[in-house]
């Protein structure tokens, strides 16, 4: 069978995104002839080239990764659901006879609402799909018979039920052939993504990653890990790259075992990762792995300093482990870069002047290794289907209940709203001049780390 796999439009405004589930999901259908396309690599006009793939390749099935629910494009002066609607409709239309699959993560997160939306799509599949989207394939008229599928019968939309999560030891490595890493490596160093582990323990109330990949955190082994990380170094010329993982420090001793991985084998690579701030997951022999093995850059994701906020969010830190980050940053020459969230649950003027004066104590002890850009990404919370955010917001009355999150964003009530309003204009405006100041300078490893 002809399989085309179709990465969606991501968000055209920011950095191109390896399609690395689809590579994943590649890896499984040696029974098939298969390509990957991703439309974002045409941005000038994607929908003929995607039009132009599928006449060309005369796919049987086209299975579709939907990545985000709504994507920036300003160039077709698009900010919504339509670009995506508009890439599976063009699908359908170039070739009627095709079977659409829709995946991916916006996908599994609005399932009901695409299926709703787009009578295009014949069958959804949710969640991991590297071993059930071949199951389908071998008998794609009786979809009833696969676990986690979304299907259609007698004008009826039918699911057959939550799977099981996969285990990586019945999992091939990527096959990163079908790609070429060269584009994306030229959009930012971040783009092309190591998978390590997948799930999450933590409880963040806002975080989707636990009702799609679960709370037990799945480790790959380490060894397999670093195979993927030699091959790209060997085969494809890759040194620079983001361990895509919910977190990367927890646990602590699975992180290290895979830093002193690559530095047993020599590697001359460059990475990040999303870290954790609990200070005993930021150990000192933690910080000495990972600059040996190449990191230069360490990612945190708080989304608050202040511990009320904190408490509201459900985090597992408190503001003295986010001068942790600082300090322990700071004794082992590390860079930083943190993301806020603007109008979280209980904010008020105090809890934003916490980050205003994190962010000072942070740039003093710091000076350049702080990253400012990251910081200054700061966006009200967006509301997911299936988090306690979303309970939270239907409690309250900030949404109906039958909302279907398209557009969801936590906004607390009265004057917050125009204060963070009024932060979050002059921050997106500083953030809009650094990024056109990376993009003169180039998109390069090393002039990331210098900006």
């Amino acid at each position: 069978m002809r399989v085309l796999l179709v990465q969606a439009f991501t968000a055209l405004d920011m950095e191109l995104v390896y399609p690395l589930g689809l590579a994943w999901l590649a890896a499984h259908l040696d029974e098939h002839v298969v390509e990957i396309f991703d439309v974002n690599l045409h941005r000038d006009d994607p929908f003929a080239a995607l039009e132009r793939k599928v006449r060309s390749f005369a796919p049987q099935v086209v299975g579709i990764s939907l990545r985000n629910m709504k994507v920036g494009m300003p160039h077709l002066h698009t900010d919504d659901f339509e670009p995506q609607q508009q890439a599976i409709q063009l699908i359908k239309k170039v070739a009627p006879g095709v079977r659409v699959v829709a995946g991916g993560t916006a996908f599994s997160l609005y399932s009901e609402t695409f299926m709703k939306r787009l009578p295009e799509i014949d069958v959804g599949v949710w969640g991991e799909a590297e071993l059930r989207f071949p199951e389908l394939l071998r008998d794609l008229d009786h979809p009833e018979k696969v676990s986690g599928v979304y299907y259609r019968k007698d004008g009826a939309v039918h699911y057959t039920g939550r799977p099981e999560g996969v285990q990586w030891k019945d999992l091939r490595a990527p096959r990163r052939d079908l790609v070429p890493h060269g584009p994306y490596l030229a959009s930012s160093f971040v783009s092309v993504g190591v998978q390590a582990k997948r799930g999450c323990s933590l409880h963040c109330i806002h975080c989707s990653d636990t009702f799609l990949l679960g709370h037990r955190v799945r480790m790959r082994d380490p060894k397999d890990v670093v195979d993927e990380v030699e091959s790209l170094v060997r085969d494809y010329g890759v040194r620079q790259f983001f361990f895509c993982d919910q977190i990367f420090n927890i646990p602590v001793a699975h992180a290290i075992r895979i830093c002193e991985e690559i530095v047993a084998r020599k590697l001359d690579v460059r990475w990040s990762a999303w870290f954790n701030e609990q200070r005993n997951t930021l150990t000192d022999a933690l910080m000495v792995a990972l600059k040996s093995a190449g990191c230069s850059l360490l990612s945190f994701s708080p989304d608050h300093v202040d511990d009320r906020m904190l408490k509201n969010l459900d985090k597992n830190f408190r503001y003295v482990d986010m001068l942790h980050t600082v300090q322990i940053a700071k004794k082992h020459g590390m860079d930083v870069e943190y993301s806020f969230f603007l109008n979280s649950p209980g904010e008020d003027l105090r809890s934003l002047a916490a980050i205003v004066r994190f962010l000072v104590h942070a740039r003093m002890e710091l000076g350049p290794q702080l990253r400012l850009f990251t910081l200054l990404m700061m966006q009200p919370i967006r509301i997911y289907p299936h988090t306690r955010l979303f309970e939270l917001a239907k409690e309250t009355g900030l949404i109906d209940r039958d909302h279907e999150l398209v557009e969801g964003q936590f906004w607390n009530p009265g004057v917050m709203q125009y204060a963070v309003a009024g932060i979050q204009a002059g921050a997106h405006g500083l953030y809009s001049a650094r990024q056109q100041l990376r993009k003169l300078r180039g998109n390069s490893f090393d002039s990331v780390l210098r900006s």
